[in-house]
C-alpha cells in the first residue's frame, strides 16, 4: 500500500466541488478549508487540494475550471480503484 497522487482539471467551481464532496467520499465526516479537504478512515486517508478557479472559454461559453490534486494513502489497488470510480461518478454531469 503506497501513496497515490492524482492531478486533474475539473470543470467545477470550489462551491460545487464542496457541495458534492460528501457524495464523492461517501461521508460528511471530513475536515475542510476553503481550498482543501481531508478524510482519515482507519489506515486510509485522502487529502485534496484545490487550485485557483479559472474559466475555459469555448466561443461564447465559459466553463469554470479548478485544478484538483488528490493524495490517497493506505489504499490497496482494489480499494483505490473503487474509491476513484465512486469519486468520478459523484462529479459526473450530463449523460457522460
Amino acid at each position: 500500500m503506497t501513496s497515490h497522487v492524482y492531478e486533474k482539471q475539473m470543470g467545477i467551481t470550489h462551491r460545487d466541488f464542496f457541495r458534492l464532496l460528501p457524495f464523492a467520499l461517501g461521508t460528511d465526516q471530513f475536515s475542510a478549508t476553503s481550498n482543501s479537504a481531508s478524510l482519515k478512515a482507519g489506515k486510509m486517508s485522502v487529502d485534496i487540494e484545490l487550485g485557483a478557479e479559472g474559466n475555459r472559454q469555448i466561443a461564447l461559453l465559459a466553463i469554470p475550471t479548478t485544478p484538483v490534486k488528490m493524495t490517497l494513502n493506505g489504499f490497496s489497488d482494489s480499494e483505490m480503484e473503487a474509491f476513484m470510480t465512486n469519486f468520478e461518478r459523484a462529479y459526473q454531469r450530463g449523460g457522460g
